[in-house]
This record gives C-alpha cells, structure tokens and sequence, in this order.
C-alpha cells in the first residue's frame, strides 16, 4: 500500500504542519541531548576540580602542620617543658584528624596506602617523645633519635604532595578524554538525526509534491484539450475535493466539445447544401447555358466561382477535422503500401512543380503500414501541398522514408523561409497561420497541420515539426505492419 494512502491528512495546511513538527522532532532530540551531554560534563569537570583542590589544599594542609608540630618538638626538645609536649600532642590529635578526612576521600587512588604510612609513623614519632618525657640524659637522648623521624615523615608529606599534583594532571587528562569521546558521540548523534530529518524532508516534500503535481497536470491535459483521462488526486482531503471539481469538470469540458463538434459538423453540412446551389449557377452562367455573358459579367462569375470553390475547400476541411476530434470517422483500417502512396500524391502535385520550377528528391522504400488509406494520403498531400507551397521557385523539396525495427519514419523538407520560431508551438492548432508568407494566391485555412497531426495520431503514429536551420522538417512516424499482414 502506497505511504500516501498510510498516511491522508484532513487538509493541506495539517500536513504542512505534520511536517515541520516530524522534521523539527529529531532536531530538538538533538538540542536536549547535546545539552544533557554539555551538562553532564560540566558536572563532572566540577566533580574533578572540587577533588583536585582538596587533594592540593588536604596536603598542604598536612605539610604545613607537620612543620609546625616538628618546630613545636624540637622546641621541647631544647626547652624540655611539658606545655611543647602538649602542643606536640595537640597538633598530633589535628593531624590524625586531618589525616582520617584526607584518607576518607581518596579511599580509591593511591594516595590511601602514603595517608596509611604517614598516620603510623606521626603515631610511632609521637608517642615515642611522650614515652621520653622527663629530664633524665637517657630521656633526651631518646627524643633526639624520635625526632630524626621527622625527615621521613617530612619525605612522606612531599610525597603526598607531588602524587596529589599526579593525580590532578590526570583527572585533567581524563576529563579531556572524556570531553572527546563525548564530542565524537555528539557528532555522530547529531549528524544522524539531522539525517534524519532530512529524510522526513524528503519523505514529505513527496506528500506534499505529488498531489499539487496531478493537480498540475490535469490543468495541463485540459488545456491540450485532453478531456477524456480521468483526473485523480491523492493526498489531503481538501486537495482531493479540488481534484475531484477538475474531474467535474472535465466531464463537462468533455460534453460542451462534444457538443460543439456536432454542432459545427451540422452547420458546415447544412452550408454545403445552398453552397452546391450557388455553385451549381455559377457554373450555367460560366458555361453561357443561360445566355452570353459580358466581359464583366464573365469576371463576376469567375471571381464567385473561385470563391464557392475555396468556400467548398474550408467546409471541407472544418469537416475533416471535426470528425477526427469526434473519432466518429470509419477508420476502414487497411494495409497501404506508404510508398506507392506518396508517388501517387507527387504525381498529383507534378503540375504544380514544373509550373514553378521545383525539384522534387524523393528516397523510398518498400513499406507496408496499417491505417486508413484516404487520411494517410491527406496527411502526405497536406505535407507535401505546404513544402510547395511555402518553397520559392527553382527550389528544392524532399521526402525521404526510414525503416527502423517496427517504425516507418517519413520525412518532408522543404528549402522556404522555414517557421518562425514564434509560430512553432502553435503550427498544429486549428485555424493557426504562421506569420510567413507563402506563394500561394487562395489563403489557406488553418486546418490542414490540425486535421494531418488528427489523422496520424487515429493510424498510431506521430507527426512532428522537427529544428532545422533552414526551411522546414515535419517528420511522420507510423507503425509498420505486421510481417504476415503484409
């Protein structure tokens, strides 16, 4: 089942709508995740830097007390007075404190084992110089070997300190392998929903393209006066209905010209009746059955005989050509040898040629097509009537057969002034004449491409005005009769 028939919105603005809101969708998607992304990692920059800091601030904080307390200690020593102790013990109590705080958030790196030796040998350090209070040489002695641990205590603290600026440069590093990969991510997610959107453009620029595009041409086959193929929308119900009213009015277009061909087909007969009266006594008087005639009198009768003449002419053709459009002429289809056709109409036209000194160059084949003989033979006598025509005496004109697979293509050229190119997408509408001038002394009537072009398309084929840099090229292109039929 066709998409459009999946998805029919009640109107086309409600489309137009769906639309935006489908392709704006995975764009906002787009937006909310970069910004859940950015967010994410300026918390996570926050997090790194609150814990470099303490790490930086908790070291610096251990060392600066591990300074004071050896300053406090080897005061005791020197001084011996238990009020340095206390101090030493007091800043011991700060610095386990201290110590634990530190420990507690750096559980996880290795920064826990270094806090771990510093606390036992601060509490093997402290408790030795309380084990060697008093003022005996034995319990100097002893707080002077205690209070050579402080080097080490001290290179403990150094210690911590650089391996807290390590972890900083790599809580730094990782952030920023963490942003790349985050960025790649972003990319990659951004870049397919933008695809996607794309393809929701795409998908419904088609929805909205080809409801407006039928609609297109059926506008078109009306105005080539093609009322017969239904006009069919879908999309939107309300460009359906649209749809539907061309339709209507198709049928009704379809009617009305039906009706104008009967009604110009019963004039153009009606006429025919009183013109054949008139013709009739033009004809006594020019034959003097009524009597002699005057030299202006004889002029008089010449000039209406002409002129029934070319009236019987334009009758004629409106006629033909309204019985094509109506398709109501018998077809009588038959098999016509196409090349002995086209001798037979040069021959008609021979008179015609030697009055004006034309050259006719013809290359033949033998071919067989399936149509109607006497509109094949108006379709080539049009053809071949208008070359001469519009060809300047002493000219040249020529027409030429090709046999291709299944097709006879017959070409007509002519070396006259050719068509304007103002006239060329007209020179097949009924009653149209190109600006050129021709040679001819009685006016033609517009009629003879119309009815050829009718005719053609009634045998299957085509009649086409084809570019040329001089004169004019009309090219026939007829079905070739089955092999059998031949």
């Amino acid at each position: 089942m066709p998409v459009s028939r999946l998805y029919r919105p009640r109107s086309f603005f409600s489309l137009l709508l769906s639309g935006f809101i489908f392709v704006a969708l995975p764009l906002v998607i787009a937006l909310v995740s970069s910004i859940q992304i950015l967010d994410g990692l300026v918390q996570q920059g926050a997090v790194a830097v609150f814990r470099s800091v303490n790490r930086i601030d908790s070291s610096r904080k251990v060392a600066e007390q591990l300074h004071a307390q050896e300053r406090t200690a080897r005061l005791y020593l020197v001084l011996g007075e238990a009020e340095q102790l206390q101090e030493v013990n007091t800043s011991f109590r700060t610095l386990e404190e201290l110590l634990n705080q530190f420990a507690a958030l750096n559980a996880e790196n290795d920064l826990a084992p270094l806090i771990e030796q510093l606390q036992l040998r601060e509490r093997h350090l402290v408790t030795a110089l309380n084990d060697a209070a008093g003022d005996s040489e034995s319990g100097r002695q002893a707080r002077e070997t205690a209070l050579t641990g402080y080097g080490e205590i001290g290179a403990l603290a150094a210690q911590l300190e650089r391996l807290s600026n390590t972890l900083m440069i790599r809580e730094v590093d990782l952030l920023k392998e963490r942003v790349q990969n985050n960025k790649k991510a972003l990319v990659w997610q951004v870049s397919g929903l933008i695809g996607f959107s794309v393809l929701l453009v795409v998908f419904f620029i088609s929805l909205i393209n080809k409801p407006v595009s039928q609609l297109d041409h059926g506008i078109e086959r009306l105005g080539e006066g093609d009322f017969t193929t239904p006009i069919i929308v879908l999309g939107p119900r309300d460009l359906e209905v649209i749809g539907e009213k061309l339709d209507w009015l198709r049928k009704r277009l379809n009617s009305l010209d039906r009706e104008k061909v009967k009604m110009l087909a019963h004039i153009s007969h009606e006429l025919k009746t009183p013109l054949s009266s008139i013709k009739e006594g033009a004809g006594l008087l020019k034959d003097g059955l009524v009597g002699p005639l005057s030299a202006n009198q004889a002029e008089v009768v010449g000039i209406l005989d002409k002129n029934c003449n070319k009236l019987q002419r334009l009758i004629q053709n409106i006629l033909d050509f309204n019985m094509a459009q109506a398709k109501e002429l018998p077809l009588d289809i038959q098999q016509v040898r196409l090349d002995g056709l086209i001798d037979e109409v040069a021959e008609d036209h021979r008179h015609a040629l030697l009055a004006r000194n034309i050259r006719l160059t013809s290359r033949l084949q033998p071919a067989t097509v399936s149509g109607n003989r006497k509109q094949l033979k108006a379709v080539v006598d049009n053809l071949l009537a208008n070359a001469i025509k519009f060809t300047p005496d002493n000219g040249e004109v020529g027409i030429f057969m090709k046999i291709k697979s299944n097709k006879i293509n017959v070409l007509v050229e002519d070396t006259g002034p050719g068509i304007a190119e103002e006239d060329r997408s007209q020179i097949f509408q009924p009653f149209y004449q190109g600006s050129q001038k021709n040679r001819s002394v009685v006016k033609g009537s517009g009629l003879g491409l119309a009815i050829s072009k009718e005719y053609v398309q009634h045998c299957g084929g085509t009649l086409r005005l084809l570019p040329s840099s001089h004169g004019a090229r009309f090219s026939v292109t007829l079905p070739r009769a089955k092999e059998g039929m031949q």
